[in-house]
């Protein structure tokens, strides 16, 4: 092939470090033409290099403004029953923190589809804006309608816009190494997790909740600054008509079908931790400032579960790293958390916060390479994403709420008191893992337990 016959690479991509592409992505990278008008592929993805990495870090830092903001709404959750707005139930406080939940994976359709038209730059640049500008919001807010809007929705809509436009660009930088890419990126959630409950719990008594917030803002829009200058898809965008079929099409496919109802159960108990871990821990006795230091051990160990199984995935099976982490993740749940208030020490539940980190963190890494791998067209991506998680914003919607209910129910009952809510969400991860498990076999069938290389792009 002759110069001019080579396909075009993006600009900074490393062309040495190209590998061929995974007969998953072959549809999409046979031509340069788009077939639908959306996205002109370029190649098959570099798959490292030093602008393939320079986006896995950009999307580090997105990870840590959105998501790692979100894993860290138990100490608001605590902070809000306890002094900011102590006339409320909890159930009627997580309301606050289940639509931002709801708001950030349920705007992945329109996310996805500007992806898909535009890319990632306009995404981020409005997500930053609206996200900072929220918590700036909430420093002034001192009411239950101010939080509500400042928190739940206008850096609800910025933190997913930041999300989703970070996802999926670093998705279209790899096939081959794409759990490992995704789970470098989203370990920035878990570095999130742990500063920013520290960095509350620290300032709010010293410098009081409206400068704390205010602090945290400056330092989440650092981080975006860099991430503005870095973060770019590989692929050219093409705007196209929008089409409502788009996103349901892929529901037509078993295999997406049973992994987004999956996901859904897995989303519907495996976050209630990050909201009661720290009251639960009051509860059996721990002291409050060790009770909320549960949070950022929880995040903390969440960072191993993001980096090395989806690492592992990209070997042995992104599935089947899914099914069993996810079912450990339940196991934890029903065989630890529920007796840790029985015991005499405060061991159990530190020990339960440092090993749930694991299938948390990996159930919040791997999801995206869940989708990528049952994904036959890399230009669908943002669609398909932005699909499966629309499914899952309607568990994190409802089970914080849930959870309060149950906490309610279960009060005046002593060490028992939270154990309706453990029993919820240990049974619904455990649903998840089944339907997980039901997408491998409709897609890979009953066959050898480790997935083929061809079908882990």
């Amino acid at each position: 092939m002759n110069r001019a016959q080579e396909p075009k690479t993006h600009e900074g991509a490393d062309e040495a470090s190209q590998t061929p592409p995974s007969p998953i992505d072959n549809d999409a990278e046979k031509t340069h033409e788009p077939k639908d008008g959306s996205i002109t592929a370029q190649g098959p993805p570099p798959n490292g290099g030093p602008r393939a990495w320079l986006v896995v870090f950009g999307g580090w830092c997105c990870y840590l403004c959105s998501y790692g903001w979100l894993s860290s709404i138990g100490v608001f959750q605590t902070y809000y029953e306890q002094t900011l707005l102590p006339s409320y139930s909890s159930s009627t406080i997580a309301w606050i923190l289940s639509v931002q939940v709801f708001i950030l994976n349920g705007m992945a359709p329109i996310n996805g589809k500007i992806f898909d038209n535009y890319g990632s730059s306009a995404l981020i640049t409005i997500g930053t804006f609206l996200h900072i500008f929220g918590i700036m919001m909430i420093s002034l807010s001192t009411e239950y309608y101010q939080l509500f809007l400042a928190q739940s929705v206008c850096s609800g809509i910025g933190a997913a816009m930041i999300f989703h436009g970070a996802t999926n660009a670093v998705s279209t930088w790899f096939s081959t190494r794409r759990g490992l890419a995704l789970g470098l990126a989203s370990s920035g959630a878990s570095i999130g997790g742990v500063i920013i409950p520290i960095m509350f719990q620290r300032l709010v008594h010293n410098i009081g909740f409206g400068w704390t917030m205010r602090a945290i803002s400056f330092m989440l829009l650092g981080l975006q600054t860099i991430a503005l200058l870095s973060v770019r898809s590989y692929v050219n965008h093409v705007p196209k008509p929008i089409d409502a079929m788009d996103f349901l099409r892929p529901f037509k496919e078993m295999p997406y079908l049973f992994n987004a109802i999956g996901c859904f159960f897995t989303m519907w108990g495996i976050l209630i931790p990050f909201n009661y871990i720290a009251l639960s821990g009051e509860s059996a006795g721990l002291s409050p400032d060790l009770a909320l230091y549960l949070i950022p051990i929880l995040n903390g160990a969440s960072l191993f579960g993001r980096v090395f199984p989806p690492w592992i995935g990209d070997h042995f099976g992104r599935f089947n790293t899914a099914i069993l982490s996810v079912t450990f993740g339940a196991i934890l749940v029903l065989a630890l958390w529920i007796p840790a208030p029985l015991s005499s020490s405060s061991a159990p539940t530190i020990v339960f916060a440092a090993l749930y980190g694991l299938p948390l963190g990996c159930f919040a890494a791997i999801l995206p390479a869940l989708v990528g791998q049952i994904t036959t067209d890399v230009r669908t991506i943002g669609v398909r994403l932005g699909s499966t998680f629309f499914v899952t914003s309607w568990a994190g919607l409802t089970g914080q709420p849930i959870a309060g209910a149950l906490v309610q129910r279960g009060a005046g009952m002593g060490d028992m008191e939270f154990d309706y809510l453990k029993v919820f969400c240990g049974v619904t991860i455990f649903l998840g893992a089944g339907f997980l498990a039901a997408s491998r076999v409709s897609s890979r069938g009953w066959g050898s337990w480790r997935e083929r290389s061809e079908y882990s792009n």
